[in-house]
């Protein structure tokens, strides 16, 4: 396991652990009906204004400004020595997803002023924009440090494995037939990135499918290296739609910067709305 992905897991296994141990602390108060929620014992620590309430909205602001760290991280020279481009897009996947799952815990799952209903709506369209988001950025091939690979290196790391591979199979082998066919099937090429869009659920589920056969053949062939083998049908398949997928990602990274300045914007009214009210935490209804 390389050190990236033991710090990406590290740090989602604490993150997880946080957000299941919010559950458990007030899942019996979170369950309760809203009208009725002020005889819960623990309606004074709970609650959006309560002690606990309070501590999960600071948590969770802090945790969605550190996954917009990731923007600064990607366009910004300076921070490149400061880990590889791929841990930070997993943080950032980890923070966006645990980051506002703490803020619902600060509503209480019942925000109630129209600018928390507000905040809380983007916040939800966030996620979503960015869960799909992270979808269409797998469908674009990446190098070990995070950077997007282009159709020359593709292709330089095609011709790589299959020499390498050639090295233990030789040109009558079975299993060049086999890469081939699953090179090509099931392959649908869209013709737009509105097509790569409308195409991705089939292009998850078909890639899925692939791995599956892959893991199959490696069963079976264990005299060949796992890696050139999935490299090649891998990369074979992405050269048909790898521009399309690149112009679509680049569009998708648009919207969601968008969905994510509306998403600061009204969390920074919520908080200023309270602090013009005069709000302390703990005190009030």
């Amino acid at each position: 396991m390389t050190r990236t992905r033991l710090y990406s897991l590290t740090f989602a296994a604490l993150m997880i652990g946080i957000a299941l141990a919010l559950w458990l602390e007030g899942s019996s108060f979170y369950m309760t009906h809203p009208w009725d929620r002020s005889m819960h014992p623990g309606y004074d620590a709970l609650r959006s204004g309560g002690s606990w309430g309070f501590a999960e909205a600071i948590v969770g602001t802090a945790l969605i400004l550190l996954n917009l760290t990731f923007m600064l991280r990607r366009r910004l020279k300076a921070m490149r020595r400061f880990g590889a481009l791929r841990l930070w897009m997993n943080m950032h996947v980890v923070t966006g997803l645990v980051g506002p799952l703490i803020v619902v815990y600060h509503t209480a799952f019942y925000p109630r002023t129209t600018v928390a209903i507000t905040a809380f709506v983007s916040l939800g369209v966030l996620v979503l924009t960015g869960v799909i988001g992270r979808f269409i950025y797998a469908m674009v091939p990446h190098t070990v440090a995070g950077a997007e690979m282009g159709m020359g290196e593709l292709e330089a790391r095609l011709t790589e494995a299959r020499d390498h591979l050639a090295t233990v199979a030789r040109p009558d082998d079975p299993l060049w037939q086999k890469l081939d066919q699953l090179s090509r099937q099931p392959l649908v090429t869209p013709k737009s990135s509105l097509g790569c869009l409308l195409l991705l659920p089939y292009t998850l589920v078909a890639t899925a499918g692939l791995r599956l056969r892959l893991w199959s053949l490696r069963r079976s062939r264990r005299d060949v290296d796992w890696h050139d083998v999935y490299d090649i049908v891998r990369i074979r398949r992405r050269l048909h739609t790898l521009q399309l997928y690149r112009r679509l990602l680049r569009w998708w990274r648009a919207l969601h910067r968008v969905f994510a300045l509306v998403m600061v914007v009204t969390l920074t009214v919520h908080v200023v709305i309270l602090m013009y009210l005069g709000y302390v935490p703990g005190v009030g209804a």
